[in-house]
């Protein structure tokens, strides 16, 4: 199995975990409040591009104001995502495609966002030129990302949080029902270890590259979204945050 492949399978396996409804995800993360840092951020695109969509979140709650089109390479995570939507009645596009290369027109969408979906990509700057490329001019591009001074691989938990986090894990397997995949975050970031290390650095220096106006830089996303738990889970980790910039011409 080649690198490509064997990523992919990895993120199959873990597509559970991102699924909308899933009992263990509003244990760490606050959903509305994501969903109204989308809607404010977008403002008053109609059109809308969701790369890395996984799952399915936040593109589904987002339908509620705007046409989304979700983009991911993960065909299970795609699976859940079609079966959320018909579920909850919302009309989503969902599209499997590298966003390497992405299979769209120039100048389609209103808007693009990527939340947490550069990191894992072997030329995370070049799935940046394809969403600027993608959006009209005076349209606007989101992005979320965690701000790493390093690699996924260098960071060591304090010990009270790796304590939290197997009693976590063992009642996530014994109540939820759910596997463990402790392993599986580890291979993934051992393949993933080589790419690019994303930042706000390398970001808005891309952004910037493509003719892209930074407006606004969120920095302090991780102390407005996530629970107590989350908060006490992700305790020394680095902080994240959302860079909002419009594409120049409009």
């Amino acid at each position: 199995m080649n690198q490509r492949k064997k990523k992919m399978n990895l993120w199959d396996q873990l597509a559970f975990e991102y699924d909308p409804d899933s009992p263990t995800k509003r244990l760490w993360t606050k959903p509305n409040l994501w969903v109204d840092l989308f809607e404010r951020g977008l403002g008053d695109c109609r059109r809308i591009l969701d790369v890395g969509c996984g799952a399915g979140f936040p593109g589904i709650a987002l339908t509620k104001k705007f046409q989304v089109i979700g983009l991911d390479l993960s065909e299970k995570m795609l699976t859940i995502a079609s079966k959320r939507a018909r579920d909850s009645g919302a009309k989503i596009i969902l599209t499997r495609a590298d966003s390497h290369a992405m299979p769209f027109k120039d100048n389609l969408f209103d808007g693009a966002y990527c939340k947490f979906a550069l990191w894992p990509l072997r030329d995370p700057k070049t799935a940046i030129r394809e969403m600027v490329r993608v959006v009209r001019p005076g349209g606007k591009i989101l992005i979320v990302e965690v701000d790493r001074k390093g690699r996924g691989t260098d960071y060591q938990s304090p010990l009270r949080v790796r304590i939290f986090y197997l009693i976590y894990r063992i009642f996530k397997k014994c109540i939820f029902k759910r596997p463990d995949t402790k392993k599986i975050w580890k291979e993934l970031l051992k393949i993933t270890d080589k790419n690019p290390v994303v930042n706000l650095d390398l970001i808005e220096e891309t952004l910037k590259d493509c003719g892209c106006r930074v407006v606004h830089v969120e920095r302090d996303l991780k102390k407005m979204t996530y629970t107590a738990f989350g908060k006490l889970m992700s305790s020394g980790h680095e902080n994240y945050f959302l860079c909002t910039s419009i594409k120049s011409g409009g």
